[in-house]
Protein backbone atom coordinates (compact mmCIF):
# COMPACT_ATOMS: atom_id res chain seq x y z
CA UNK A 1 0.00 0.00 0.00
CA UNK A 2 1.21 3.32 -0.50
CA UNK A 3 1.91 5.98 1.53
CA UNK A 4 -0.39 8.71 2.28
CA UNK A 5 0.80 12.27 1.56
CA UNK A 6 1.43 13.45 4.83
CA UNK A 7 -0.67 16.32 6.03
CA UNK A 8 1.27 19.65 6.64
CA UNK A 9 2.05 20.69 10.31
CA UNK A 10 2.78 23.88 11.99
CA UNK A 11 5.20 24.84 14.92
CA UNK A 12 3.32 27.04 17.79
CA UNK A 13 5.61 29.32 19.66
CA UNK A 14 5.60 26.87 22.70
CA UNK A 15 7.18 23.98 20.25
CA UNK A 16 3.72 22.31 20.20
CA UNK A 17 3.01 20.82 16.30
CA UNK A 18 -0.24 21.08 14.83
CA UNK A 19 -1.61 19.40 11.66
CA UNK A 20 -3.08 21.60 8.99
CA UNK A 21 -6.44 21.22 7.35
CA UNK A 22 -5.70 20.01 3.83
CA UNK A 23 -8.64 22.41 2.84
CA UNK A 24 -7.05 25.40 4.55
CA UNK A 25 -3.69 25.09 2.69
CA UNK A 26 -5.61 24.93 -0.49
CA UNK A 27 -7.47 28.51 0.62
CA UNK A 28 -4.26 29.63 1.93
CA UNK A 29 -1.87 28.73 -0.97
CA UNK A 30 -4.52 30.35 -3.44
CA UNK A 31 -4.36 33.70 -1.46
CA UNK A 32 -0.72 33.89 -0.99
CA UNK A 33 -0.51 33.57 -4.88
CA UNK A 34 -3.13 36.37 -5.51
CA UNK A 35 -0.96 38.19 -2.90
CA UNK A 36 2.41 37.53 -4.35
CA UNK A 37 2.12 37.53 -8.00
CA UNK A 38 -0.97 39.54 -8.88
CA UNK A 39 -0.69 42.14 -5.74
CA UNK A 40 -4.44 41.54 -5.52
CA UNK A 41 -6.94 40.34 -2.93
CA UNK A 42 -8.76 37.14 -3.19
CA UNK A 43 -12.86 37.30 -2.77
CA UNK A 44 -14.70 34.53 -1.10
CA UNK A 45 -16.26 33.48 -4.35
CA UNK A 46 -13.20 32.81 -6.32
CA UNK A 47 -12.05 30.71 -3.19
CA UNK A 48 -15.96 28.68 -3.50
CA UNK A 49 -14.70 27.58 -7.19
CA UNK A 50 -11.53 25.65 -5.37
CA UNK A 51 -14.39 23.37 -3.90
CA UNK A 52 -16.81 22.41 -6.51
CA UNK A 53 -18.16 19.92 -4.12
CA UNK A 54 -18.91 22.46 -1.55
CA UNK A 55 -21.22 24.76 -0.83
CA UNK A 56 -20.52 28.47 -0.16
CA UNK A 57 -21.49 28.41 3.31
CA UNK A 58 -19.16 25.33 4.40
CA UNK A 59 -16.05 27.30 2.09
CA UNK A 60 -16.81 30.43 4.57
CA UNK A 61 -16.73 27.70 7.39
CA UNK A 62 -13.60 26.83 6.70
CA UNK A 63 -12.30 30.37 6.03
CA UNK A 64 -13.60 31.20 9.58
CA UNK A 65 -11.70 28.49 11.38
CA UNK A 66 -8.69 29.84 9.49
CA UNK A 67 -8.01 32.87 10.52
CA UNK A 68 -9.70 32.33 13.77
CA UNK A 69 -7.84 29.27 14.74
CA UNK A 70 -4.27 31.39 14.21
CA UNK A 71 -2.28 28.91 12.23
CA UNK A 72 -1.48 30.79 9.46
CA UNK A 73 -1.10 34.23 10.95
CA UNK A 74 -0.55 35.86 7.73
CA UNK A 75 -4.03 35.18 6.06
CA UNK A 76 -5.88 38.52 6.60
CA UNK A 77 -9.47 39.10 6.25
CA UNK A 78 -10.93 42.54 5.25
CA UNK A 79 -14.48 43.30 4.41
CA UNK A 80 -15.20 46.11 2.26
CA UNK A 81 -17.73 48.98 2.67
CA UNK A 82 -20.34 46.96 0.27
CA UNK A 83 -19.93 44.07 2.51
CA UNK A 84 -17.91 42.16 0.12
CA UNK A 85 -14.99 39.92 2.19
CA UNK A 86 -11.85 39.68 0.74
CA UNK A 87 -8.56 37.79 2.32
CA UNK A 88 -4.59 38.84 1.31
CA UNK A 89 -1.60 37.80 2.87
CA UNK A 90 0.39 40.26 5.37
CA UNK A 91 3.83 38.98 3.67
CA UNK A 92 3.19 40.03 0.35
CA UNK A 93 0.53 43.49 0.98
CA UNK A 94 0.31 45.93 4.16
CA UNK A 95 -3.22 46.38 5.62
CA UNK A 96 -2.65 49.98 4.17
CA UNK A 97 -2.73 48.55 0.27
CA UNK A 98 -5.04 46.22 1.14
CA UNK A 99 -8.17 48.87 1.86
CA UNK A 100 -6.64 50.73 -1.32
CA UNK A 101 -7.39 47.43 -3.51
CA UNK A 102 -10.64 47.11 -1.87
CA UNK A 103 -11.79 50.20 -2.88
CA UNK A 104 -10.39 49.39 -6.07
CA UNK A 105 -12.11 46.19 -5.80
CA UNK A 106 -15.34 47.91 -5.52
CA UNK A 107 -15.26 50.38 -8.21
CA UNK A 108 -14.55 47.69 -10.51
CA UNK A 109 -17.46 45.81 -9.78
CA UNK A 110 -19.48 48.82 -9.99
CA UNK A 111 -18.11 49.66 -14.08
CA UNK A 112 -18.08 46.20 -14.92
CA UNK A 113 -21.69 46.07 -13.78
CA UNK A 114 -22.24 49.37 -15.56
CA UNK A 115 -20.43 47.95 -18.87
CA UNK A 116 -22.14 44.50 -19.41
CA UNK A 117 -25.31 46.54 -18.37
CA UNK A 118 -24.77 48.91 -21.06
CA UNK A 119 -23.84 47.02 -24.05
CA UNK A 120 -26.02 43.56 -23.44
CA UNK A 121 -29.43 45.71 -22.86
CA UNK A 122 -28.99 49.23 -23.74
CA UNK A 123 -26.60 48.01 -27.12
CA UNK A 124 -24.80 51.21 -26.56
CA UNK A 125 -21.03 52.07 -25.62
CA UNK A 126 -19.92 53.33 -21.94
CA UNK A 127 -18.21 56.58 -22.84
CA UNK A 128 -14.65 56.42 -20.31
CA UNK A 129 -16.44 60.25 -19.44
CA UNK A 130 -19.43 59.02 -17.84
CA UNK A 131 -18.31 57.13 -15.12
CA UNK A 132 -18.47 59.89 -12.68
CA UNK A 133 -21.88 59.79 -13.07
CA UNK A 134 -22.46 56.49 -10.78
CA UNK A 135 -19.11 56.87 -8.91
CA UNK A 136 -19.69 60.15 -7.38
CA UNK A 137 -17.08 59.46 -4.84
CA UNK A 138 -14.35 58.96 -7.38
CA UNK A 139 -12.90 61.45 -9.35
CA UNK A 140 -13.09 61.46 -13.06
CA UNK A 141 -8.80 61.07 -13.32
CA UNK A 142 -9.49 58.60 -10.98
CA UNK A 143 -12.32 56.37 -12.62
CA UNK A 144 -10.56 56.41 -16.01
CA UNK A 145 -7.77 54.94 -14.21
CA UNK A 146 -9.55 52.48 -12.31
CA UNK A 147 -11.03 51.44 -15.58
CA UNK A 148 -8.13 50.87 -17.52
CA UNK A 149 -6.17 48.86 -14.62
CA UNK A 150 -9.58 46.39 -14.59
CA UNK A 151 -8.91 45.36 -17.95
CA UNK A 152 -5.40 43.97 -17.25
CA UNK A 153 -7.89 42.22 -14.30
CA UNK A 154 -8.37 38.38 -15.83
CA UNK A 155 -11.95 38.80 -14.30
CA UNK A 156 -12.74 41.69 -16.16
CA UNK A 157 -11.18 40.02 -19.51
CA UNK A 158 -14.26 41.07 -21.51
CA UNK A 159 -14.28 44.86 -20.83
CA UNK A 160 -12.91 46.77 -23.80
CA UNK A 161 -11.88 50.30 -24.83
CA UNK A 162 -12.39 51.40 -28.34
CA UNK A 163 -11.66 55.33 -29.39
CA UNK A 164 -13.92 56.80 -31.41
CA UNK A 165 -12.80 59.03 -34.58
CA UNK A 166 -12.80 62.63 -32.41
CA UNK A 167 -10.26 61.05 -29.92
CA UNK A 168 -13.72 59.92 -27.15
CA UNK A 169 -12.83 56.42 -25.46
CA UNK A 170 -15.75 54.41 -24.79
CA UNK A 171 -15.80 50.98 -22.99
CA UNK A 172 -17.81 48.01 -23.93
CA UNK A 173 -18.42 44.06 -23.12
CA UNK A 174 -17.27 41.25 -25.43
CA UNK A 175 -19.56 39.08 -23.50
CA UNK A 176 -22.62 40.81 -25.31
CA UNK A 177 -21.02 42.93 -28.43
CA UNK A 178 -18.37 42.50 -30.87
CA UNK A 179 -15.30 44.83 -31.36
CA UNK A 180 -16.03 45.47 -34.79
CA UNK A 181 -20.29 46.38 -33.68
CA UNK A 182 -18.26 48.34 -30.76
CA UNK A 183 -16.17 50.50 -33.54
CA UNK A 184 -19.06 51.30 -35.38
CA UNK A 185 -20.92 52.41 -32.60
CA UNK A 186 -18.37 54.84 -31.55
CA UNK A 187 -18.13 55.92 -35.34
CA UNK A 188 -21.58 57.00 -35.38
CA UNK A 189 -21.26 58.50 -32.00
CA UNK A 190 -18.66 61.35 -33.25
CA UNK A 191 -21.63 62.00 -35.99
CA UNK A 192 -19.32 61.96 -38.28
CA UNK A 193 -21.00 60.13 -41.35
CA UNK A 194 -18.31 60.29 -43.56
CA UNK A 195 -15.98 59.04 -40.99
CA UNK A 196 -18.95 56.21 -40.67
CA UNK A 197 -18.77 55.23 -44.03
CA UNK A 198 -15.07 55.19 -44.85
CA UNK A 199 -13.62 53.70 -42.19
CA UNK A 200 -16.51 50.69 -42.34
CA UNK A 201 -15.45 50.27 -46.20
CA UNK A 202 -12.03 50.63 -45.30
CA UNK A 203 -12.32 47.22 -42.31
CA UNK A 204 -14.55 45.20 -44.55
CA UNK A 205 -12.27 45.75 -47.43
CA UNK A 206 -9.36 44.63 -45.22
CA UNK A 207 -10.98 42.22 -42.96
CA UNK A 208 -13.08 40.25 -45.09
CA UNK A 209 -11.94 41.31 -47.89
CA UNK A 210 -15.41 42.33 -50.28
CA UNK A 211 -16.95 45.63 -50.98
CA UNK A 212 -19.37 46.91 -48.93
CA UNK A 213 -23.28 47.74 -50.61
CA UNK A 214 -24.27 51.48 -49.73
CA UNK A 215 -27.64 49.84 -48.65
CA UNK A 216 -26.13 48.50 -45.36
CA UNK A 217 -26.08 52.26 -43.96
CA UNK A 218 -29.62 52.45 -44.34
CA UNK A 219 -29.67 50.54 -41.60
CA UNK A 220 -31.36 52.27 -38.23
CA UNK A 221 -28.20 51.88 -36.51
CA UNK A 222 -26.28 53.84 -39.02
CA UNK A 223 -28.05 57.13 -38.50
CA UNK A 224 -28.03 58.27 -42.20
CA UNK A 225 -31.17 58.92 -44.35
CA UNK A 226 -31.42 57.46 -47.60
CA UNK A 227 -31.87 60.53 -49.36
CA UNK A 228 -28.49 61.49 -47.72
CA UNK A 229 -26.70 58.81 -49.10
CA UNK A 230 -25.89 59.41 -53.21
CA UNK A 231 -24.76 63.57 -52.15
CA UNK A 232 -22.34 61.49 -49.03
CA UNK A 233 -21.14 59.35 -51.55
CA UNK A 234 -20.40 62.06 -54.22
CA UNK A 235 -18.95 64.68 -51.74
CA UNK A 236 -16.85 62.01 -50.58
CA UNK A 237 -15.17 60.58 -53.88
CA UNK A 238 -13.80 63.92 -54.63
CA UNK A 239 -12.23 64.51 -51.13
CA UNK A 240 -8.20 64.18 -51.01
CA UNK A 241 -8.40 62.02 -47.75
CA UNK A 242 -10.66 59.62 -49.10
CA UNK A 243 -9.18 58.88 -52.51
CA UNK A 244 -8.51 55.02 -51.69
CA UNK A 245 -12.62 54.89 -51.20
CA UNK A 246 -13.97 54.19 -54.90
CA UNK A 247 -17.32 53.09 -55.87
CA UNK A 248 -18.75 49.84 -58.08
CA UNK A 249 -21.81 49.43 -60.10
CA UNK A 250 -23.38 46.38 -60.85
CA UNK A 251 -25.16 45.74 -63.64
CA UNK A 252 -28.13 45.47 -62.04
CA UNK A 253 -27.36 49.07 -60.50
CA UNK A 254 -26.43 48.04 -56.90
CA UNK A 255 -23.55 50.54 -55.95
CA UNK A 256 -21.31 49.13 -53.63
CA UNK A 257 -17.71 50.78 -52.27
CA UNK A 258 -14.47 49.73 -51.94
CA UNK A 259 -10.96 50.51 -50.48
CA UNK A 260 -8.50 49.83 -53.08
CA UNK A 261 -5.78 49.94 -50.10
CA UNK A 262 -6.71 46.73 -49.60
CA UNK A 263 -9.24 45.29 -53.10
CA UNK A 264 -7.48 45.87 -56.59
CA UNK A 265 -10.43 47.49 -59.17
CA UNK A 266 -10.42 44.18 -60.82
CA UNK A 267 -11.14 42.13 -57.62
CA UNK A 268 -13.55 44.60 -56.49
CA UNK A 269 -15.92 44.80 -60.42
CA UNK A 270 -15.53 40.47 -60.42
CA UNK A 271 -17.21 40.11 -56.35
CA UNK A 272 -19.89 42.40 -56.99
CA UNK A 273 -20.76 41.25 -60.56
CA UNK A 274 -21.05 37.49 -59.10
CA UNK A 275 -22.94 38.39 -55.21
CA UNK A 276 -25.46 40.62 -57.85
CA UNK A 277 -26.10 38.67 -60.83
CA UNK A 278 -23.66 35.76 -60.93
CA UNK A 279 -25.03 33.92 -58.08
CA UNK A 280 -28.59 33.71 -58.82
CA UNK A 281 -27.54 32.64 -62.49
CA UNK A 282 -25.47 30.04 -60.82
CA UNK A 283 -27.67 28.22 -57.59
Amino acid sequence: MENATPIPEVTLENDATVALDPIHIAIADRIRANSESAARLTPVEELAALFPEMTTEQVVAHLGDLVQGGNLPDVQVLVAANGTAYLYSNLHITPEAANEKSSAEETWLKIADQVRADSEKSICLTPLKSLVEFLPDVSAERAENYALAMMDDARYQDIRQVIGPTGIAYLFSEAYMTANYATILARIEAKDPFTTIVETVREESRAYPRPTKVTLFFEPLFQIEQCQMEPLIETMLRREDYRDIHQVVASNGAVYLYSDRYLKVGQAEYWVEWEEVGRAQNP
